[in-house]
């Protein structure tokens, strides 16, 4: 898009290295270069105590104090710019840095989003469904690349305006570079804006699924408000240089101030007042994993196996609260689904150990006394099978009662001593 035309002042004599228009299109000015100074120089300080602090953030911190200091450069040259404005050189130094400088920024928000997923159950691939690391490669690259054009973009537009309304020369004109410095332009906020709808579908798969894969509300709000932030700037990066050379965007400061410096010391101050240290999830294999106070950590965990085990062995209140006479034993066996046939067999040839017995007495009339000691003998070792069999199937479902098979069978054979004891005297 042609320029509208330069509006400001010319010089007349240009010395060595000035041009003589003020690439800016306007004196920059000093109060907003000392606020940038000044508060880029604090956030630096934060994010170095947060490098030395927390050693498993430091990529991220050091990013983040790398931008940070880039912006200090930019701003600082942008100051010089004030007092001598027709200098290319000043010009191109504070574009190239201020520039620069948020694609560390963003490259820090790309590594702390594969930080978070890298803590999460099969290192988040339910909400990226690839490696995070091909994420953060991807990204950096093609910041890299379209920064580079933009620098370069930016630097021709600078010869190209010099030459024109000096007595040199140019091979490209400023509508040209500043074509250049668009596509550069174009391509950092398409590639940042897939960053951002793969952040918003990362959150959005958090907030739908189970706790061994979900992003804290925290870190999610805050990561997707400073990307949003540095998008801000990028978007406004793109108007300005789509209006071209000397548009209205890039003829007023206060669109920069607002749009360029305000959304990217917004986005740094963030993470300058709460660390990412403090953001990310718990590590799934860390032992405070457990203890996690994430609202959602305890009531949409998967049920353990220790959790879904029955205690077959019956708790005393269960056991006190048995009104039917089977104690602790037969609410396990309900509340088990305990039927077994085996059990059932055990029973029975114990009850019908218990009717012959009764059958064989002395008071039967019976004179085969020979007989009759060889029936209860049959009949007692029958009884105590079925006794030791029931105890076998108790023991084997953890059941435990008061008063055991065995102990019954004993009770019979003393009575049955009892008996022909007295029948022989």
């Amino acid at each position: 898009m042609e320029s509208t035309g330069y509006q400001g002042p010319i010089n007349p004599n240009p010395g060595e290295g000035e041009s003589s228009v003020i690439i800016y299109g306007y004196v920059p000015s000093r109060a907003l270069a000392v606020i940038a100074i000044i508060t880029f120089s604090l956030a630096v300080l934060n994010h170095f105590s947060h490098l030395v602090r927390f050693k498993h953030v430091r990529a991220f911190s050091g990013l983040m104090v790398f931008g940070c200091v880039c912006e200090i450069v930019g701003y600082s040259a942008r100051l010089v710019s004030h007092y001598h404005p027709y200098v290319v050189n000043y010009f191109i130094i504070q574009y190239f840095f201020i520039v620069v400088s948020p694609v560390f920024f963003q490259a820090a928000f790309y590594l702390a989003l594969g930080m978070a997923l890298r803590r999460l159950d099969h290192r988040g691939s339910t909400l990226l469904r690839f490696e995070p690391k091909i994420l953060i490669a991807a990204m950096i690259v093609s910041d890299v690349v379209t920064t580079i054009i933009q620098v370069v973009g930016a630097a021709l537009i600078g010869v190209a305006e010099s030459a024109r309304f000096g007595n040199g020369s140019a091979s490209i004109t400023s509508s040209q570079a500043n074509d250049i410095l668009l596509a550069g332009l174009a391509m950092q906020t398409a590639s940042f804006l897939a960053f951002l709808i793969l952040l918003g579908l990362c959150i959005w798969r958090s907030h739908r699924t189970f706790t061994a894969a979900h992003l804290p509300k925290q870190f999610s709000l805050l990561l997707f408000l400073a990307s949003l932030l540095v998008f801000l700037r990028t978007t406004f990066r793109l108007a300005e240089t789509a209006q071209g050379v000397f548009g209205f965007a890039s003829t007023h400061e206060a669109l920069f101030g607002t749009l360029e410096y305000l959304p990217v010391i917004l986005a740094v101050g963030i993470y300058a007042a709460i660390p990412l240290e403090h953001q990310l999830p718990i590590n799934v294999d860390d032992d405070r994993y457990e203890s996690s106070t994430d609202g959602r950590s305890l009531s949409m965990r998967q049920t353990t196996k220790e959790a879904r085990t029955i205690d077959l062995r019956g708790g005393d209140a269960d056991a006190d609260g048995d009104g039917d006479g089977r104690g602790g034993r037969g609410v396990g066996d309900e509340e088990a689904g305990l039927s077994s046939g085996n059990s059932s067999r055990s029973r029975k040839d114990l009850d019908e150990g218990r009717d012959r017995l009764s059958s064989s007495s002395p008071n039967s009339g019976t004179s085969d006394s020979s007989g009759t000691a060889r029936s209860r003998t049959h009949a007692a070792a029958r009884t105590r099978s079925a006794a030791d069999g029931l105890r076998e199937g108790d023991e084997d479902e953890g059941l435990v009662s008061d008063e055991s098979p065995t102990t019954v069978v004993e009770r019979e054979d003393e009575a049955l001593d009892e008996k022909g004891r007295l029948k022989r005297e």
